[in-house]
């Protein structure tokens, strides 16, 4: 199968720090790659160069065939990106946070609507949507945030810590989605630090620790229920 993101030699220097060196990696569709790892081993930044957010210093890495630092200009809508901070205009509503972003990709309100209602139904977020997101819960703004992330079809998802602030069964719902759209094709990447969670719902994990350290294959969401296998692993890559 054709690699959806394939990165090579990947790396990123800020001054004299370089918090990620010489990363390696694919991501093929339907796939979802966890990023575990300690605080500052680079994970974040990771996504960010996958995002073509900020360039690499050295290597190379692109998404669907594009160079990640040129999909704002060739691919626009081709990744959806969330983060631990939702990034809503907290006075608009939920509807009219969706309806703006969506613009954005060229769609218009029917379109969103259409689009975002079964999404919504999953995450189980409906009655406060005509609401201002000011008055929202983390985890209520974090269903909007994925929802607004998935508006646009992405071919790829990138979460990064996406249920660090959330409930158990906010994050599950959260999970749940991710691995939905994964099933329909979407290729995932996703940074956490609950590895339970990775267990459950990735089918890789790559081990970040200023580099990649290691790449560990599970059985995912079809395969048996998590063991706490992924505990005991990353105690061994610390070491």
């Amino acid at each position: 199968m054709t690699a959806l993101v394939e990165a090579r030699g990947l790396g990123r220097t800020f001054g004299a720090r370089t918090p990620l060196a010489d990363v390696s990696f694919t991501v093929a569709p339907g796939e979802v790659v966890g990023l575990v790892g300690p605080n500052g081993g680079g994970k974040s930044t990771l996504l960010t160069l996958v995002a073509g957010l900020v360039r690499a210093t050295t290597g190379s890495v692109t998404v669907a065939g594009v160079p990640a630092d040129r999909l704002a200009t060739e691919a626009t809508g081709k990744v959806g990106l969330i983060t631990a901070e939702p990034g809503l205009y907290p006075l608009l509503t939920g509807w009219e946070n969706l309806v703006f972003f969506g613009a954005l990709y060229g769609r218009d309100e029917a379109d969103v609507r259409a689009r975002a209602t079964p999404l919504l139904t999953a995450l189980d977020l409906g009655e406060v949507l005509d609401a201002p997101v000011a008055g929202y819960s983390s985890g209520m703004r974090q269903k909007v945030s994925l929802t607004r992330a998935l508006l646009s079809d992405p071919a790829l998802l990138l979460l990064d810590e996406p249920t660090s602030n959330l409930d158990p069964v906010s994050a599950l719902q959260i999970f749940r989605t991710v691995r939905s759209e994964a099933d329909r094709g979407v290729g995932v990447m996703l940074a956490t630090h609950d590895l339970f969670a990775a267990e459950h719902v990735c089918d890789r994990v790559l081990f970040v620790a200023g580099g990649l350290r290691h790449v560990e294959s599970l059985e995912g969401p079809r395969g048996p229920p998590p063991t706490g296998r992924l505990h005991a692993r990353y105690q061994e890559w610390l070491s």
